[in-house]
C-alpha cells in the first residue's frame, strides 16, 4: 500500500523544497524489490519453458526410435513369412518326390511279382523236362545197364564241369565288375571328400560371419532395451506421449506375437521337412532293394531258361546216343577220369574266386556305406550353407544376381555379331543398301559381276562374317513382309542350281510365306504354329554344340531349334527376301539389326 500511495500521490512544491529524508526513500526501495521479483519470476518461467521444450524434443526422439524398432519388427515379420513360404514350397516338392518314389516302388513290386510268376512257370517246365529225361534214362538203363552207369557218371561230370565253367566265367566277370565299381567308388569317395572339406571351410567362414552379426544384433538389442527403459521414465510426465507410446506398445506386442507364431510355424515346417526327407531316403533304399531283387530274378530267369534249353537239347541228344553207347564205353571211362581231375581243379578255382568275391563284396559294402555317409554330410552342409547364405545375402544382392544370371536374352545376345551383307554372293535380282545392312527384291537384274559365289536361282545373299567354332547371334527385322527365309548355310552349298533347302543340303533355315505360314526347312518341312508374327527374328548358333535356334526377338519366344548338327566347314548368315507378289506386297526390305539390344 505504501508503494501504491507513494507512486500515485501528487508532488507539491513543499516536497521539492525539503531535502531528502526517510519518507522519500521507502517507495523507491519497494519498487526495486518488486521489479527484482518480477525479473526472477520471468527468468524462472523462461527456464521452465526451455526445460519443457527439451523434454518434448527428447520424447519425440524416443518416439522416433520406437517407431524405427516397430519398422524393424515388421521387416523381421516379412522375412519370417518369406522363410515360411519357402519351407512350404520345399515341403510340397518333397511330398511330390515321395509320391513319385511310391509309384516307382509299386511298379518295381509289380515287375518283381511278374518275374516270380515267370520263374514259377519256368520251374514247372524245368520239372516236366526233368521228368521226361528221367523216363528216357530209365529206358536207357534197362537196355544198357553197364553203359548207363558210365553214361550217367559222364553226364553228371559234364554237367558239373559246364556249371563250374559257367560259374568260373561269371565269377571272373563279377570280379572285374566289382573291381571297376570299387575303383569308381574310390574316385567318387575322393571327390566327395574334397567337396566335403571345401564345404566345411565355407561353413566355418559363414558361421564366423553369422556369429559376428549375432553379436552386433545383441549389442543393438541391449542399446534398444536401455533406450526403452529411459523412454518409459520420461514418458510418465506427458499424457499425449503416453497415448502414442501405448499405441506403439500394442503394435509392438502384436508384431512380437506374430513373429513368435511364424517362428513356431517355421520350426514345425522344418520338422515336417526333415521327416519327409527321412521318408524320401527310406523309399530310395527300398527302391534300390527292389531293383536288386528284380535284377536277381532276371538273372535266375535267364539261368532257368538256359537250363530249360539245355535240357531240351540233352533230351534230343540222349535219344540219338542210345544207339551208339556200346562203341563209346571205353572212351567214356577215359573221359570220366579226365573230368574228375578237371573237376577238382575247377572246384579249387571256384573256391578261390568265392573267397575273393566275398572280400570284394565286403569292400563294396563298406564303400557304399561311406558314400552314403559322405552324401548325407554333403547334403547337410549344402543345406546349412544355403541357410547361412540366405541370412547373409540382402534382397538387393539377390535381385542383382537374378538380373545378372537369370536373363536368357543376355546369355544369348552377348554373342551378337555385327553382320554385313556380301554383295559378291547376292542374286542379281537383290538390291543392297549402301551400308550393306538391308536387302530387298528388285524386278530388274542389277549389274553385278559374275563369280562362283553368287546365287542364280535362289534369291539369297550371305553375310560376310563366318563361323567355324564358338557361338554367334544376329537379328533381322522382317516386319512388313509376306514372305522371307532366314538362317545359316554351309559355305559349300549349291548356288547355281535350284534346290530344296534342307540340313542335308547345308541349309538350317526357317521360312515365312503367304503372310502367316511358318515352316522349318528340316527336310521334311516342319510347320511352326506361331500365335503372333515376329517383327524381329534372332538367330543363335553354337558351332561346337551343334545347335541352331531361332527366336522372336521382341517377345523372346523360341521359334525352332536344329539340334545335334555336325558342322563340317564354315557357316554364314543367309537372308532371302523372296519375290514381290502380283498385288505389290512383300516389297519391304530385310534389315540387319546392329547393335543388338540385350535388355528387354
Amino acid at each position: 500500500m505504501e508503494m501504491t500511495e507513494g507512486i500515485s500521490r501528487p508532488v507539491d512544491a513543499r516536497d521539492n523544497q525539503e531535502g531528502p529524508g526517510p519518507h522519500h526513500s521507502g517507495p523507491l526501495k519497494s519498487t526495486a524489490v518488486c521489479l527484482g521479483l518480477l525479473c526472477v519470476l520471468l527468468l524462472s518461467g523462461v527456464a521452465v519453458l526451455s526445460f519443457k521444450m527439451m523434454e518434448t524434443q527428447q520424447s519425440q526422439a524416443n518416439c522416433t526410435e520406437m517407431q524405427s524398432g516397430y519398422d524393424n519388427l515388421i521387416r523381421d515379420k516379412l522375412q519370417l513369412q518369406e522363410s515360411y513360404d519357402n519351407l512350404s514350397r520345399g515341403k510340397i516338392q518333397l511330398q511330390t518326390n515321395y509320391n513319385n518314389l511310391d509309384s516307382e516302388k509299386s511298379k518295381l513290386q509289380a515287375g518283381f511279382n511278374n518275374l516270380n510268376r515267370e520263374k514259377s512257370q519256368l520251374q514247372t517246365s524245368y520239372n516236366n523236362v526233368t521228368e521226361e529225361k528221367s523216363q528216357l534214362q530209365d529206358k536207357y538203363n534197362n537196355l544198357f545197364k553197364e553203359n548207363s552207369k558210365l553214361q550217367s557218371k559222364w553226364e553228371t561230370l559234364n554237367g558239373e564241369n559246364s556249371l563250374l565253367q559257367d560259374r568260373y566265367q561269371n565269377l571272373t566277370k563279377e570280379k572285374s565288375n566289382v573291381q571297376t565299381i570299387y575303383n569308381n567308388l574310390n574316385s567318387e569317395q575322393s571327390k566327395l571328400q574334397d567337396k566335403y572339406n571345401n564345404l566345411n571351410r565355407e561353413k566355418s567362414q559363414l558361421q564366423t560371419s553369422y556369429n559376428t552379426l549375432n553379436s552386433e544384433k545383441s549389442q543393438l538389442q541391449t542399446r534398444y532395451n536401455n533406450l526403452t527403459k529411459y523412454n518409459t521414465q520420461l514418458q510418465t510426465g506427458y499424457n499425449s506421449l503416453n497415448k502414442q507410446k501405448a499405441l506403439l506398445e500394442t503394435s509392438y506386442n502384436s508384431v512380437t506375437e506374430e513373429k513368435s507364431q511364424l517362428q513356431d510355424k517355421y520350426n514345425n515346417l522344418f520338422k515336417e521337412t526333415f521327416q519327409l526327407q527321412t521318408s524320401y531316403n527310406n523309399l530310395n533304399s527300398e527302391k534300390s532293394q527292389l531293383q536288386t531283387r528284380y535284377n536277381n530274378l532276371n538273372s535266375e530267369k535267364l539261368q532257368l531258361q538256359t537250363g530249360y534249353n539245355n535240357l531240351n537239347s540233352e533230351k534230343s541228344k540222349l535219344q540219338d546216343k542210345c544207339n551208339n553207347l556200346n562203341s563209346e564205353k571205353s572212351q567214356l571211362q577215359t573221359r570220366f577220369n579226365n573230368l574228375n581231375s578237371e573237376k577238382s581243379q575247377l572246384q579249387t578255382s571256384y573256391n578261390n574266386l568265392n573267397s575273393e568275391k566275398s572280400k570284394l563284396q565286403d569292400k563294396f559294402n563298406n564303400l557304399n556305406s561311406e558314400k552314403s555317409q559322405l552324401l548325407t554330410r554333403f547334403n547337410n552342409l549344402n543345406r546349412e550353407k544355403s541357410q547361412l547364405q540366405d541370412r547373409l545375402n540382402t534382397v538387393a544382392e539377390r535381385e542383382a544376381l537374378k538380373k545378372r544370371f537369370c536373363n536368357p536374352r543376355m546369355q544369348i545376345t552377348q554373342y551378337a555379331v555385327d553382320v554385313t551383307l556380301d554383295p559378291d554372293t547376292a542374286n542379281p535380282h537383290l538390291i543392297l543398301s549402301a551400308d550393306k545392312k538391308q536387302v530387298k527384291f528388285g524386278a530388274t537384274e542389277q549389274h553385278y559381276t559374275e563369280n562362283s559365289k553368287r546365287f542364280r536361282d535362289l534369291y539369297a545373299v550371305l553375310g560376310k562374317q563366318s563361323l567355324s567354332s564358338g557361338r554367334f547371334y544376329y537379328e533381322v527385322q522382317v516386319s512388313g513382309n509376306t514372305g522371307w527365309t532366314a538362317g545359316v548355310v554351309r559355305e559349300s552349298i549349291v548356288r547355281k542350281e535350284s534346290i530344296k533347302p534342307s540340313p542335308v543340303k547345308g541349309h538350317w533355315t526357317i521360312k515365312m510365306s503367304n503372310g502367316n505360314e511358318y515352316i522349318a526347312q528340316a527336310g521334311p518341312d516342319v510347320p511352326l504354329p506361331l500365335q503372333e508374327s515376329p517383327e524381329r527374328v534372332g538367330v543363335f548358333v553354337d558351332y561346337d554344340a551343334g545347335l541352331v535356334s531361332f527366336y522372336d526377338a521382341d517377345r523372346w519366344n523360341l521359334i525352332y531349334s536344329y539340334r545335334g548338327v555336325v558342322f563340317s566347314d564354315k557357316i554364314y548368315p543367309m537372308l532371302n527376301p523372296h519375290g514381290i507378289t502380283k498385288d505389290g506386297k512383300n516389297s519391304a526390305p530385310l534389315i540387319l539389326i546392329s547393335p543388338v539390344n540385350s535388355v528387354k
